[in-house]
């Protein structure tokens, strides 16, 4: 609905701006994201963790994360990203 996108939630596998700079940021940090659960799932957390409201249970806390595999479909994920314009095709690697 709108109301959980203006809140910062996603449409299931649905590209977006925000997931894909995510994505990008861990990769950077040596984490290695999926599209569809992984960097979807840090972006929320991330965005509440640096929060500076009070009611936050998680801002200012450590935060462990379990990482469940899953990286197998990253090339179809980053192709459909390149489909909605959000990546140039030099982005993706086969193979």
């Amino acid at each position: 609905s709108a109301r959980r996108r203006a809140k910062g939630y996603f449409t299931f596998g649905e590209p977006a701006k925000a997931i894909l700079q995510t994505y990008d940021e861990m990769n950077e940090n040596g984490l290695f994201l999926d599209l569809l659960y992984g960097a979807p799932a840090w972006s929320l957390v991330l965005q509440h963790w640096k929060s500076r409201d009070s009611d936050c249970p998680i801002a200012n806390r450590q935060v462990m994360y379990v990482h469940s595999g899953g990286l197998e479909g990253i090339a179809s994920q980053l192709t459909r990203y390149k489909h909605k314009g959000l990546i140039d095709s030099r982005k993706i690697q086969i193979g």
